[in-house]
């Protein structure tokens, strides 16, 4: 890492720059080919101010909601979320999604009223099958930072996981929300300072380590870069923030990691360990034999690693690979309910939400971010009733025209 990118990574707090394992490409109808960008030599524009916005959010479409987060921040902030390269994973995640449709069964005699979208991981029962991406950074977005985006989520009844690389320390985030929660790491090379943080997760109400396994440093757009990788000098990594009780270097990240971590950290946090980034079924079989307790598949929302598959075409392999022994989490390209109908009948378990719900929180504060998980689970609903399904939990890969194996 180049002096200039490590500097960033510290003041940012990296998570900004990580932020959307985000995991996901931006809306459905984003251009086919990305505009380039130009990078110069001119000083960095104002950064602006994070939005104050506390409202719920009337949401119409993806590219809708995109819209209107992009007037609620400068320019400099909204280009944190953008995709690495040209955007080919990007937008893979999209038509990975797009290219495979939803078949509908007639006559199922379903009730509209008594569809039952609630699913169940690791021990947690759920209203509907979506939780959130691991993002971090989000006072770069919203005044309130992940207090809000993790208050919304608590309001909505969702499962809240919460970024290693947040701006808020994870105490703070804990007591935001009263659903579940799971705490994601971004392992460094202290391995003292890595048994610290989960046994500090647990401490404070966290009921799952995340390990990613996708990201090995901060992603940059080329959009960020050309326009002079503006930062927020205010905003640093909370969990490791002297002030908020931290310790630590959180720049001083674990590049060799192994799937002997997955053991590492079980047994020093007594929690189940959630591997996020697993695509390829050799790996996964590993990852599962080294102790995994579910499987996350992404790619990060195209944000570490241009040139790769969309996620959703992994996803299947990825299911006859854990064959029912562990949930599957899965995200990078959801946008709609559909999209969580699709996910969830290929063999998902749950579905994790990334730059919709950082649009929302751009938009309203935790009541936008209430309204994103609302308006999703009326689409999912309705995506049900007009395919003949009643329950989330009876989603199967028939749902779906897709080809034999």
């Amino acid at each position: 890492m180049t002096p200039s990118r490590r500097s960033l990574f510290q003041a940012v707090g990296a998570g900004a720059l990580i932020a959307a394992s985000a995991s996901e490409a931006l809306a459905a109808d984003v251009p086919a080919t990305p505009a380039p960008a130009t990078p110069s030599s001119a000083a960095p524009p104002d950064f602006g101010t994070a939005s104050s916005a506390n409202n719920p959010v009337n949401i119409v479409s993806p590219a809708h909601l995109e819209a209107e987060a992009r007037k609620m921040i400068s320019p400099g902030r909204f280009a944190i979320t953008g995709w690495c390269g040209d955007g080919v994973t990007y937008r893979a995640n999209r038509s990975s999604l797009d290219a495979t449709p939803i078949l509908t069964h007639r006559l199922q005699h379903i009730n509209g009223e008594a569809i039952d979208l609630s699913t169940s991981i690791l021990g947690h029962k759920l209203p509907f099958p979506m939780i959130n991406c691991p993002m971090g950074g989000h006072g770069s977005f919203h005044v309130d930072a992940e207090v809000a985006t993790a208050g919304g989520a608590g309001a909505a009844g969702a499962l809240y996981v919460s970024s290693g690389a947040s701006t808020r320390p994870m105490e703070d985030i804990a007591k935001a929300t009263p659903g579940p929660k799971w705490f994601q790491i971004y392992m460094l090379r202290d391995m003292e300072i890595n048994r610290w943080l989960v046994q500090r997760a647990k401490a404070a109400g966290f009921s799952a380590i995340v390990l990613t396994a996708d990201a090995l440093g901060p992603g940059q757009s080329d959009d960020y870069i050309a326009l002079g990788r503006p930062r927020d000098p205010a905003l640093t990594a909370g969990n490791h923030d002297p002030r908020f009780g931290g310790r630590g270097n959180f720049a001083d990240q674990k590049r060799d990691l192994s799937f002997a971590d997955i053991r590492f950290l079980h047994e020093a946090s007594g929690l189940p360990v959630v591997v996020k980034g697993m695509v390829e079924p050799a790996d996964i079989r590993e990852a599962l034999a080294s102790g995994a307790a579910a499987i996350w598949v992404s790619n990060h929302g195209g944000r570490q690693m241009d040139g790769g598959p969309g996620s959703f075409s992994l996803l299947r392999g990825a299911v006859d690979a854990v064959k029912g022994r562990v949930p599957i989490i899965f995200d990078s390209g959801v946008r709609r309910g559909n999209d969580v109908f699709k996910a969830v009948a290929m063999g998902a378990t749950v579905c994790a939400i990334g730059r919709p719900v950082l649009w929302s929180l751009m938009c309203g504060g935790a009541p936008g971010v209430k309204s994103v998980y609302d308006w999703m689970a009326g689409e999912l609903r309705s995506t049900m009733l007009l395919s003949g399904v009643g329950k989330v939990t009876d989603l199967k890969r028939r749902n779906l025209s897709i080809a034999k194996a």
